[in-house]
Formats: C-alpha cells, structure tokens, sequence
C-alpha cells in the first residue's frame, strides 16, 4: 500500500508526463509512441485513444540547433506539419479511423529523413 504523499506525488507526475506530451486528461487515456529518429532531430508520432476515438499526432525537436522537420501523413489524404530548431514541436492532433498513419522526420540541414512505423 502506498502512502496518500506518494500517491499524490505520483499522480502530479502522471499528469506533468502526460501534459507535456501534449495528451489530454480526461476519462481513460492511453497512448503508443511511434519513433522516427535522424542526426539532430528527434521525433515521432503519438497514438492515443481519448473521447471514444483514436487521434495521432506528430513531433519533433532538435537535438543539435539543426532545423528539424515532421509530416504527420495519413492514407485518407489527412497531414499535417511542423518545424523547428529547438523546442518540441507539435503537428495537429488528427482523428486516425481505421486508416494508415505515419510520420517522417527530416533534418534540413542534412537532407536526411526517418519514417515511423505505420498505424
């Protein structure tokens, strides 16, 4: 049995992950991170099931200053983008109803790109 100052210390913790992986809280939430990783950007796409729905969402951040870049692309037509050189940055949160989503992150100094494995 935890105590209540581990249980609450556990739960702001929950919450400050889960915010800053720009998830939302609400009833049941779960997510699954696809990785797409090059020199000097990291990223990805997130998976999560919230409102009765699945949503994927795109994201990236430079490691090196480079100019890092995320196409979040669905089989339906849906995409979207984002870039930065520093910070996370955040695609758009798109509904994923039984289609295929992906993301592919790219440094732009370098030319070189990663694919995430498909959902």
């Amino acid at each position: 049995m935890i105590r209540k100052r581990t249980a609450v210390r556990l739960g702001a913790l929950v919450a400050a992950t889960t915010a800053g992986l720009g998830l939302s809280v609400g009833m049941a939430s779960a997510s699954t991170t696809y990785t797409a990783n090059v020199p000097g950007c990291a990223g990805g796409m997130v998976v999560s099931f919230h409102d009765g729905h699945d949503y994927v969402q795109g994201y990236v951040t430079s490691t090196t200053g480079d100019y890092c870049s995320v196409y979040l692309r669905q089989s339906s037509g849906g995409h979207s983008g984002a870039s930065t050189t520093g910070a996370m940055a955040w695609t758009a949160e798109l509904v994923d109803a039984g289609i295929t989503s992906y993301v592919a992150v790219c440094n732009g100094n370098t030319g070189r790109c990663a694919t995430s494995a498909s959902y």
